[in-house]
């Protein structure tokens, strides 16, 4: 899935331009409760003001009037935290810059530069949730055989009627052991854990969906 299947476009944002001063910037971000906003010039993207950051430069500027500090133009300010993305880049991919650049939200841009809009955390993570199934039930196996213990497993999940939404696998690097984490929907789900035991399938947990 790409970004752009979760973008905020910039028609629906807040956005600030290069001349606009300081002050009015700040009592946007104040009036709505954001944490920055972004610039942008034209159909461009120039970057992020935050209030913390414009208090940073005035504490380290040694200016004395602050309310003249405010005339100055939102240029002077405006700082690239993160470089923008390409509309084209994959969730997963995204995932990996909010983890590594610890920001809230990322601009992106098509293949001409141009400014489309941003995708934040929680739109990644609600997409996130969606696709892995985690709103589902899970069954949580152990196994030193992962492909024959699937094999087993799909067989009684057909037959019980329930369909997989998701299959992970983890090495815990204890004696072989994997650990498949099954997400499924479907009803009777709690008789699950006794048939699979019943074929020799070793059930370590098993949680009930979240609306259950």
């Amino acid at each position: 899935m790409l970004i752009r299947s979760l973008l905020t476009p910039v028609n629906k944002l807040t956005t600030l331009g290069l001349n606009d001063t300081v002050k009015s910037a700040i009592d946007i971000i104040e009036e709505n409760g954001f944490l920055s906003l972004p610039v942008t010039d034209d159909d461009k993207f120039i970057g992020f003001l935050s209030k913390q950051y414009v208090y940073e430069k005035f504490f380290e500027s040694g200016e004395k009037d602050f309310e003249a500090f405010l005339q100055k133009p939102v240029s002077d300010f405006a700082y690239m935290k993160v470089e923008p993305v390409k509309d084209t880049l994959f969730i997963e991919e995204a995932a990996d810059i909010f983890l590594n650049q610890q920001v809230r939200f990322l601009p992106v841009v098509n293949d001409f530069g141009k400014f489309l809009g941003i995708v934040t955390q929680k739109a990644l993570f609600r997409v996130i949730t969606k696709v892995y199934g985690l709103e589902d039930a899970k069954i949580v196996i152990h196994s030193d055989d992962f492909a024959g213990t699937l094999l087993k497993i799909s067989d009684v999940i057909y037959k019980h009627g329930a369909n997989i939404t998701n299959i992970a696998q983890m090495d815990t690097e204890v004696m072989g052991i994997q650990e498949i984490s099954i997400r499924l929907v479907g009803d009777n789900l709690e008789k699950l854990p006794e048939k699979l035991q019943a074929k020799g399938i070793k059930v370590k947990e098993f949680i009930p969906a979240k609306n259950n």
